[in-house]
């Protein structure tokens, strides 16, 4: 990932433009200054060489041998020149170019002593012909050029630094724009949608400092519809009653609802991002949950959760899939344990409705039929018959009244238009202990009423009545003789309570929890013995629910039971 700044990218170009131009000025001055020094130093042995010839000729142009080595041997300690004359049939390669018909130079290096000379060479116009070769060594030439070399150096540099200067100051002034952009681009994607980028006058970073704002705008916007969203994800997903778990395809828990939770005693919170089998530890659910991602197509099952109440949870699984190909898959959580109750009540009420009413019309079915066939002619016989058809039609009658009687019952509990007066509690119990003395003397039972008489309550006289008839009753019949029923009420923290208590055969516990279901019967056929349709409790359970009150049973089998009835505070 590149981290040099933009005004350092300027910079190292716009300088390295400058170093480049700077060498190649030196390198192309260096040059000039070379053919200069050159030329300076091969005029001057031209010029020592014409003048030596010009000093030294003689009559029809030629040249004095002994004149021109005298005056070369001058010339040579005073100015260092070397001048010898050469024959036209000699000489090295620069005096045969100058035979040729001008003045040649040639440059000479001698590698051991390091040094480097200059030869010159010029035809004479003499008969014979003869070439005049200068020669002078080059080191104070070559001392002077790297003098100037030096100085063309110098100059070069200090250019180059004075020009890297103005180039830092033109790139900061460049940069800085681009600082701004690049400061407001952070705080916009840091999500302060306040950043506005910086004005500028360069076209191109207007345009950038356009396209952010736009961007700024849209950003805004999606902000605006993704919390919308999410917002409306939450409440859509908190108000539902079923479980939510949605996880990735690395089994890693991407959401969880608030139902979902409470079904799996989890904490939302603390599970975002965590394996699923860190949070789940039911083995069942985190074999659904493979088997969910696996499968294109949805999976449903039904899950056991043990705990003190044992709960039963539909799974139906989806997988997800998405364009990175991970996956993964959403799971909604149904518990259908309370579905499953109902449905077991709705059996048992059907096959127990079935039942009851069965045995009556049966009975009478047969009966008649025993009449039909020639026991009508027999007095005794068809008196009996009838009197049992009769018992049969009371029993069928009690049973569809009771029926008549707890449709009515629910009907006022689902309307909230129950009448309601405030009468004493006493009289209530009063009128019921009446209505249930005969039944307690008749079967050698004492039967005891205990109430404040100035407790009131706003209730349903006539339905609360048959209420505490009903338990009284169901107190009296499975009461031995001999033994006491007690009813009792009073004013406790909870509000008025209404109690049944006997000292009866008692409930097993495992009935408690069925107790107030309809044709619900502990001992079936001590209760059809006795006379009961099996919904003499259902009715208390209804009447107590439309008074917004509550019904408990507490049972020791071989002690007693006892009923409490539990209205609110007038």
């Amino acid at each position: 990932m590149p981290r040099n700044r933009y005004v350092w990218h300027v910079f190292a170009g716009c300088c390295a433009i400058v170093a480049a131009t700077a060498a190649a000025a030196f390198w192309i001055a260096s040059i000039q200054f070379a053919g200069l020094a050159d030329a300076a130093l091969r005029d001057r042995l031209a010029d020592a060489g014409r003048g030596l010839a010009a000093a030294t000729a003689g009559a029809g142009g030629t040249v004095d041998r002994v004149a021109f080595e005298n005056g070369a041997r001058r010339l040579r300690e005073s100015s260092r020149i070397d001048c010898r004359l050469l024959d036209a049939t000699g000489g090295d390669e620069t005096a045969m170019a100058a035979r040729g018909g001008g003045v040649t130079s040639h440059s000479r290096y001698d590698s051991g002593s390091g040094r480097r000379s200059l030869e010159v060479a010029m035809p004479l116009p003499s008969s014979p012909p003869s070439v005049i070769l200068v020669t002078a060594d080059a080191a104070d030439s070559d001392r002077q050029l790297a003098e100037w070399q030096r100085t063309l150096l110098l100059g070069c540099l200090v250019v180059t630094a004075a020009a890297a200067a103005i180039v830092y100051g033109l790139a900061r002034q460049l940069a800085r724009p681009v600082d701004s952009l690049r400061a407001a681009a952070a705080r916009i994607a840091s999500g302060d949608v306040s950043a506005d980028p910086p004005a500028t006058d360069v076209a191109e970073f207007a345009d950038i400092a356009a396209a952010l704002v736009r961007l700024r705008e849209q950003l805004v916007e999606r902000g605006l519809t993704i919390g919308r969203q999410d917002t409306q994800q939450e409440a859509v997903l908190g108000s539902m009653i079923e479980g939510v778990l949605a996880i990735d395809g690395r089994r890693r828990i991407l959401g969880i609802n608030r139902a979902a939770a409470d079904l799996l005693d989890v904490e939302t919170e603390q599970t975002a991002g965590r394996p699923l089998q860190d949070v789940i530890r039911n083995p069942d659910l985190r074999r659904f949950a493979l088997t969910a991602i696996d499968c294109r197509e949805p999976v449903e099952d039904d899950l056991l959760l043990r705990g003190v109440r044992d709960r039963t949870i539909r799974l139906r699984g989806t997988a997800l899939r998405d364009a990175s190909g991970d996956g993964g898959a959403v799971i909604v959580l149904n518990d259908v344990t309370e579905v499953q109750r109902l449905e077991n009540v709705r059996r048992d009420f059907v096959a127990n409705v079935s039942h009851e009413l069965k045995t009556p019309v049966a009975s009478i079915k047969g009966f008649v039929e025993t009449l039909l066939d020639g026991a009508l002619d027999d007095r005794d016989d068809a008196r009996r018959f009838l009197g049992i058809v009769a018992r049969q039609a009371d029993r069928l009658a009690t049973i569809i009244e009771d029926l008549l009687a707890l449709s009515r019952i629910e009907q006022s509990e689902t309307s909230g238009k129950l009448p309601l007066d405030q009468l004493p509690l006493s009289g209530i119990l009063i009128t019921a202990s009446d209505d249930c003395r005969p039944r307690a003397v008749e079967r050698s039972i004492r039967l005891e009423v205990e109430c404040p008489p100035d407790l009131t309550v706003t209730v349903n006289g006539p339905l609360l009545e048959q209420a505490v008839i009903n338990l009284v009753d169901n107190a009296i019949k499975y009461s031995e003789s001999g033994k006491t029923v007690w009813l009792s009420a009073e004013d406790d923290a909870t509000g008025p309570a209404i109690r049944v208590r006997d000292e009866g055969c008692g409930i097993a516990e495992e009935h408690l929890p069925r107790l107030f279901e309809r044709f619900y019967r502990v001992d079936k056929a001590r209760s059809r013995n006795l006379g009961g349709t099996g919904l003499g409790l259902s009715i208390v359970k209804h009447i107590v629910q439309a008074h917004a009150g509550t019904i408990v049973v507490e049972s020791t089998p071989g002690v007693g039971t006892t009923f409490t009835i539990r209205l609110p505070t007038p």
